[in-house]
């Protein structure tokens, strides 16, 4: 038995009022990074989930013209680091910076050959099992092989446009 769905308008919001919107989702700052010939790469990503604890996979949706994505399907491996509140800085860098200059001076080591930021909140290493486009984004799969947290400092949000550290409430509060 097949179910009919009713298909809404084809522009049916703003991309403007789309992104005003999307503004009110908080998300943790990411920085998904492989390895590439040249040295490492990566990009900032706020489009990361977790998908299923058996086994443990996530889902990270990255621009599918970014040199990150291209290496990572090279490589089919990828790191996920959640950037605390003093790595905000980083935001910027990994976003906007010219690529192959993303690294300088940034502190990472490998874990199974894939490069994970110093000091990051919390990170994972990934196999990527599948790639998925859709539109002008590549959802990747990727099973976790490593997880690990790092120092006790709060880890980076962003919301409205703006990026807030991630505070915990007194006792008294919770």
């Amino acid at each position: 038995m097949s179910i009919a769905v009713a298909r809404p308008p084809r522009a049916a919001v703003d991309p403007a009022r789309f992104r005003a919107v999307m503004a009110e989702f908080p998300t943790f700052v990411t920085v998904v990074t492989s390895a590439g010939s040249g040295g490492p790469v990566g990009c900032t990503a706020n489009a990361v989930l977790s998908l299923s604890l058996d086994p443990p996979s996530v889902v990270v949706s990255l621009a599918s013209r970014g040199h990150t994505v291209v290496r990572v399907l090279e490589r089919e491996m990828f790191g996920i680091n959640v950037l605390t509140w003093r790595q905000r800085s980083l935001t910027r860098r990994f976003a906007n910076g010219e690529p192959c200059r993303r690294f300088d001076d940034v502190p990472h080591h490998r874990r199974n050959g894939v490069p994970i930021l110093t000091d990051a909140a919390a990170s994972l290493v990934c196999v990527l099992e599948r790639q998925v486009p859709v539109h002008d984004h590549t959802l990747l799969i990727g099973r976790v092989i490593e997880a690990t947290t790092g120092p006790d400092t709060p880890a980076l949000v962003f919301h409205r446009n703006t990026q807030h550290p991630l505070l915990q409430l007194p006792e008294d509060l919770r």
